[in-house]
């Protein structure tokens, strides 16, 4: 429809969306692949709102692929270059401020990025939505000393802007659970760290669900690994019970002997349970059903 009414903006946009959450669900190199095909004979310097969410979609893809530099590098474009920064587009550019943020502390350049935080508040003084001050207040954050960050994480999740925008709300619970457990907070950790694995899941984030999994685990939360779960689910109930005794270490002849089945039907189902979870061994069960509860 938009090529038909000839807005540009849409035709360049619409895809790069569309690789955005691509990236997000984890698929770096598709999404990279759809961008360049998005912008392919386009000059985006004279359509800066295309041009924005070009360098975000990049920037999604970095961070997906756990590359904090080349992230914060596409990120930083949305502002100039100056000694005062200054926004590419006037409004749209303060909406990446909290991802800049999370990329320039991972890649080494947190007081590049603190320079442009201080300009774009000295621009935008109070006047800030609930999205837009809730990002800030991330940022601030991600860049502030411990004695005034978690003021700032307590301002970014509060707001009333979070049900509209759950995956920047998820994002704001997993930096206050990091910044929690890393000063030894961990109980604290937990239910922020939670509350974003679940919305995580429901999004279907791969690369950001994989690292609250691994900050709940630090936080000695034990949480089933998300293609463990895939991969259960193609179990028959009959077939997730045999695996789970197996599991337990239970012989074929004593699986048979509680289900009132024979030791060679026992091996016969295990032969095909496991090619469903991945695996080639009895000794690898465990560790493929993750931290399903028992099936009685």
């Amino acid at each position: 429809m938009a090529a038909e009414a000839g807005a540009d903006n849409v035709t360049v946009g619409s895809p790069i969306l569309q690789a955005t959450l691509r990236a997000a669900g984890g698929d770096h190199e598709a999404a990279r692949a759809q961008i360049n095909d998005a912008v392919r004979g386009i000059d985006l310097r004279k359509s800066r709102s295309p041009y924005l969410r070009y360098r975000h979609a990049l920037g999604m893809a970095a961070r997906a692929e756990g590359d904090y530099n080349a992230a914060y590098e596409q990120l930083r474009r949305v502002f100039t270059q100056d000694f005062h920064p200054a926004p590419v587009h006037y409004h749209a550019s303060y909406y990446y401020l909290a991802d800049l943020a999370a990329a320039a502390v991972r890649a080494g350049r947190a007081d590049d990025a603190r320079a442009v935080l201080r300009a774009a508040e000295k621009i935008l003084g109070l006047s800030r939505s609930p999205r837009l001050d809730a990002i800030l207040h991330r940022a601030s954050a991600l860049l502030s000393g411990p004695d005034d960050a978690e003021a700032h994480f307590r301002a970014a999740i509060a707001g009333s802007a979070n049900v509209r925008w759950p995956f920047e709300y998820a994002l704001a619970q997993l930096d206050f659970g990091e910044w929690l457990r890393r000063h030894r907070r961990a109980a604290e950790a937990r239910p922020l760290l939670s509350t974003a694995l679940e919305i995580f899941e429901r999004l279907d984030a791969r690369p950001w669900t994989e690292r609250t999994t691994a900050e709940l685990r630090a936080a000695r939360v034990a949480v089933a690994d998300s293609a463990a779960c895939e991969a259960v689910a193609d179990l028959t109930p009959h077939e997730l019970q045999i695996a789970q005794l197996a599991a337990e270490g239970l012989t074929n002849r004593d699986i048979g002997a509680r289900l009132y089945l024979s030791p060679r039907t026992i091996g016969f189902h295990l032969h095909k349970i496991f090619p469903k979870l991945g695996i080639t061994s009895r000794a690898q069960l465990r560790d493929a059903l993750g931290h399903m509860p028992r099936s009685d």
